[in-house]
């Protein structure tokens, strides 16, 4: 069956830096199967911000075991509605609504020497994945880690507590731009010597990956061993996604009780026709993973993408995810419960 959301209890709220907040969430719910987690994945959970309920997805900074509180790193953003919602009110007590551990950003080889980028608050799965390679007995694990400035740099002491019982095994720079200015090519190049025939991991601000993407090709890394987590994805959520075409179509979304008509455009993702046109569609990853966008199919006909979330007993039910469906019918009706 198909994801649902949970309730978890808020346990701790420890500031970290100048502008986030490391989350811990638990409850019993926490010993079933489905919250096991993997390092480098992460969980999508609600906040309920002017009577509208938005959907976000947050790194997991804690070691995985079932039963055990999941901590995340929650850091401002500007106009952020969920993220600076929860850091200006999240209290130990309060329970969010919360969808299972998703995500593949993972240890592709677990074991083998690690090369990382961090870019302000990617140090979350970052440093997750620094912990499991060193677990799993990585002799060499190298991060570069960015910041705005010292007074913004998130899981400062959990870096040091790493790199101190790692026996030299774990490198770290750490990088300001407000001292140096933004990372320089020379600096992320010069990463790589040593660290050739290992993994690269980086998360960050889109123009940060695109620098060391860049560099790691400057360098002649393999482009088969770079993996990237990015939750910055197209507002229209179609990048990667192929155009097979489609009829344009109206679009009635049922929502809070009200209908809401949308013109969708050929090829065009539901999720990205209801965004347009400035609909409050509850979403997060928006590729198909966290299931914060799952609706049901009243009228017509969708076209499916692949997802992570749905089987065929959901879409049987008549489930669908709307940042992986497209219309395939003039008219096409939806409902969010």
């Amino acid at each position: 069956m198909a994801t649902r959301a949970h309730s978890l209890t808020i346990t701790g709220v420890e500031p970290q830096g100048s502008d986030a907040i490391l989350l811990s969430l638990g409850g019993e719910v926490l010993h079933q199967s489905q919250f096991g987690f993997r390092p480098g994945q992460y969980l999508t959970l609600a906040a309920k911000v002017q009577d509208d309920e938005h959907w976000r997805c947050y790194s997991i900074t804690s070691e995985s075991g079932l039963g055990q509180p999941i901590s995340v790193l929650v850091r401002r953003v500007a106009g952020g509605r969920v993220s600076n919602w929860l850091c200006d009110h999240a209290r130990p007590g309060q329970q969010l609504r919360v969808f299972p551990p998703a995500g593949h950003f993972t240890l592709a080889r677990p074991g083998q020497a690690v090369l990382l980028y961090a870019g302000g608050s990617g140090i979350a799965p970052v440093y997750a994945l620094a912990r499991e390679a060193l677990a799993q007995g990585a002799a060499r694990v190298r991060m570069f880690y960015a910041n705005r400035d010292r007074a913004t740099t998130m899981l400062l002491a959990e870096l040091q507590a790493l790199q101190a019982g790692a026996s030299g095994r774990l490198e770290i720079e750490y990088w300001y731009d407000a001292e140096k200015g933004l990372p320089e090519p020379a600096a992320l190049v010069e990463q790589v010597h040593g660290m050739e025939s290992g993994d690269a991991y980086l998360c960050g601000p889109e123009p940060f990956m695109r620098a060391v993407n860049s560099a790691l090709d400057t360098a002649g890394f393999d482009s088969r061993r770079i993996h990237q987590e990015d939750f910055s994805a197209a507002v229209d959520g179609s990048e990667g996604v192929p155009d097979c075409g489609g009829p344009e179509a109206m679009l009635t979304v049922q929502m809070k009780g009200k209908a809401h008509n949308v013109p969708v455009q050929s090829g065009e993702l539901l999720l990205a026709a209801m965004l347009r046109a400035g609909l409050p569609a509850p979403h997060a990853c928006r590729v198909g993973e966290c299931a914060s966008c799952m609706c049901r199919l009243q009228a017509g006909e969708v076209q499916r993408l692949e997802s992570s979330v749905l089987d065929a007993d959901d879409v049987a039910d008549g489930w669908l995810l709307a940042c992986r469906s497209r219309a395939a019918s003039p008219e096409v009706q939806i409902r969010f419960s």
